[in-house]
């Protein structure tokens, strides 16, 4: 909501702010390729709307933001909202970093074969300041 109002009240402009501290989870589909070779247009949608959910689910939990999917990627972040910046004003980037790592952490346990398939994920994390906004329209 702190992004969509500015973008309403302003269509057009360009939306960015600095964030001094923020944490980023990468997470991939390992081997993405075979699946979609494997499974077919619309089956590989139907494997990525479930697994994506999967972590949209996850990431709700622990308070996660989720950031977008690309491909076969899943991007999601803490301390990028309001409420993430007070918390770790509060009580410091630690413990706005530990719901980021317990999300991180149920989505490696959640992984399962769907579809016959196994499912395997590379993580990645950044943890810093961040630039972020709104590209396009």
């Amino acid at each position: 909501f702190h992004v969509i109002l500015p973008m309403l009240k302003n269509p057009g402009a360009v939306i960015a702010e600095q964030k001094q501290q923020a944490s980023i989870l990468f997470v991939m589909v390992e081997n993405f390729d075979d699946h979609a070779r494997h499974l077919g247009a619309e089956k590989l949608m139907e494997f990525l709307n479930s697994t994506f959910t999967m972590m949209d689910l996850i990431c709700a939990k622990h308070a996660v933001t989720k950031i977008e999917t690309v491909g076969e990627e899943y991007v999601c972040a803490v301390g990028v909202v309001p409420e993430d910046e007070q918390e770790a004003k509060d009580s410091g980037h630690t413990a706005v970093l530990g719901r980021l790592i317990q999300a991180a952490a149920e989505i490696l346990a959640a992984r399962k074969p769907k579809m016959g398939l196994p499912v395997t994920f590379k993580m990645g994390m950044h943890t810093g300041p961040v630039v972020a906004g709104v590209i396009g329209q």
